[in-house]
Order: C-alpha cells, then structure tokens, then sequence
C-alpha cells in the first residue's frame, strides 16, 4: 500500500526542491556574468489599471528598504498585442537573490509598530492589492546590462514613454541571435536619437521566448517615425538575426507607468 506523506514532510520536499532549483540558477547566471531580472504579468481589466497602479505605488513604498535584494523595478500597461494587461519587471543582480528576496519583510515591522487603526488600514490596502495578483505568471530573464544595454545618456525617463518587446526562438545560437539585433536595430536606433533605449535578455525560467528585445521611445509619434525612417546596422547582422529565428515571433507595446528612483516608487507623469 502506498504511504501518504505527512504534510512537514511535504513542506521539506519543497525547501529542498527550492534549494536545488536556486543553486542551479545561481550556477547558470554565475557562470555567465549576467544580472537577472523577473517579469511578473498580471492580467486586471483595463478600468481597473488605474487603481491597481494607485495600490502598486503604496504597497511598493511600504515593502522598499535596506533588507531588500531588489536593485529596481519597472512597470508597464499593455497598449498593443495580445496578452496581460500589465508587466512588472524587477531587477536583481543574481538569481539567488531573486529567489531569496523578501518583498514582505520591511511591511511585518511597519506592521508591528502600527496601531491597531493603522493594521486596519493597512490590512485593507494590502488585501485588495494582492487580490490583483490572482493568476499572475512569472518568468526570469538573464541580462547583462554592461554589453546588451545601450541609452541615451539626455533622455527623459519620468514620462509615459512607450516600449515595445518582440520575442524570438531559435534553434541556434540564442547568443549570437541577440548580438545580430543588437548590432542590426538597438544600436542604431539609440546612437541617432530615435529610440530613448533597447537591449535584450535570454530566458532562465518559467514560460517565455529564447530571446526578448526591448525599445524604448519618447512617444508613439517618434516610434511611428522611426518605423518610418529606419535607421539601421549592417546587412549581414539582419541576415544573421534572421536565420537564427525559429517558428512564429511574438511583438507588444507598453506604456511607462512607473518605477523605482532613489528608493522610491514614482509613478510615471503624463507631461
């Protein structure tokens, strides 16, 4: 007959799973040099974006503080494409500390210090904050924020600039796929002013594309004119991108909402 486990024993299966899990992804990045960032998508209906966005900034300032392992965060609504309505990217410099990070820990001791109106208050805000998070999916992306990320040092990042992400798969190199745009699209699109930034990351876990580019850009308007008036790289780093993509690719167009600057989440203005 077959033993049931007991639920303690269950619970250490699980630690020792996460050990092993978080090892192996510590090994992977290590090995590679790269940072990491995790993208959580939650699908909230458009009308209630704006309320979710009023509980992120409140929720995020009380979670933020020196015991934290997140080094920044960015979040996005969902403008054109298929797919959820909002994307949270955090990021961190190891997949280690990624897993370990405690999002909750600085709100336990606000908590405690709370009087009992201010628990209340408190445990109502968090409560219908986390009710958005139902059904939310994540995936962690290698970056290397040194080599695959270029900017334009003048550019204005407190506004809702637009970004736009096209995922890829191959049956090749993913290495040299990502370098191929790099050099083909991100770089020349920066270097003449037309993108605000770009750079590409490589999947580690959960579900998501071989390969993800990201561009940044002021507006729609200077997206729709760099659509118009391309400025692009070599023609052999097209050719290269291109033979390396395998099967369908997958492109969307989010709007700034907001991110953390000087241990503060900001949301995005409108100006």
């Amino acid at each position: 007959r077959t033993k049931q486990l007991t639920n303690k024993q269950k619970l250490n299966i699980m630690k020792i799973l996460k050990t092993i899990l978080a090892l192996f992804i510590s090994l992977t990045v290590t090995a590679q040099a790269e940072t990491v960032m995790n993208l959580s998508y939650l699908d909230i209906p458009i009308q209630k974006i704006g309320r979710f966005m009023e509980l992120h900034e409140q929720v995020t300032n009380m979670q933020l503080g020196d015991k934290r392992t997140l080094q920044g965060q960015w979040v996005v609504s969902h403008y054109y494409g298929s797919g959820p309505s909002i994307m949270i990217q955090d990021n961190y410099m190891s997949a280690t500390d990624a897993l370990n990070d405690d999002a909750w820990v600085h709100v336990r001791e606000k908590w405690q210090a709370a009087s009992e109106e201010e628990r209340e208050e408190m445990g109502a805000i968090v409560s219908e904050y986390q009710s958005f998070w139902n059904g939310h999916t994540d995936e962690m992306r290698n970056i290397d924020w040194v080599n695959n990320h270029v900017y334009n040092e003048d550019a204005d990042f407190s506004g809702n600039f637009i970004l736009v992400i096209g995922k890829y798969n191959t049956s090749g190199n993913q290495g040299e796929m990502g370098q191929a745009y790099h050099d083909w699209v991100t770089i020349p699109a920066v270097e003449s002013g037309v993108a605000l930034f770009g750079n590409h990351s490589y999947h580690l876990t959960g579900s998501g594309s071989d390969l993800m580019v990201a561009n940044g850009y002021k507006s729609m308007h200077e997206f729709a004119t760099g659509l118009e008036n391309a400025t692009s790289g070599p023609a052999e780093a097209r050719q290269k991108f291109w033979s390396l993509v395998e099967g369908d690719h997958e492109d969307q167009i989010y709007i700034h909402q907001g991110h953390i600057e000087d241990g503060k989440f900001v949301r995005a203005s409108s100006n």
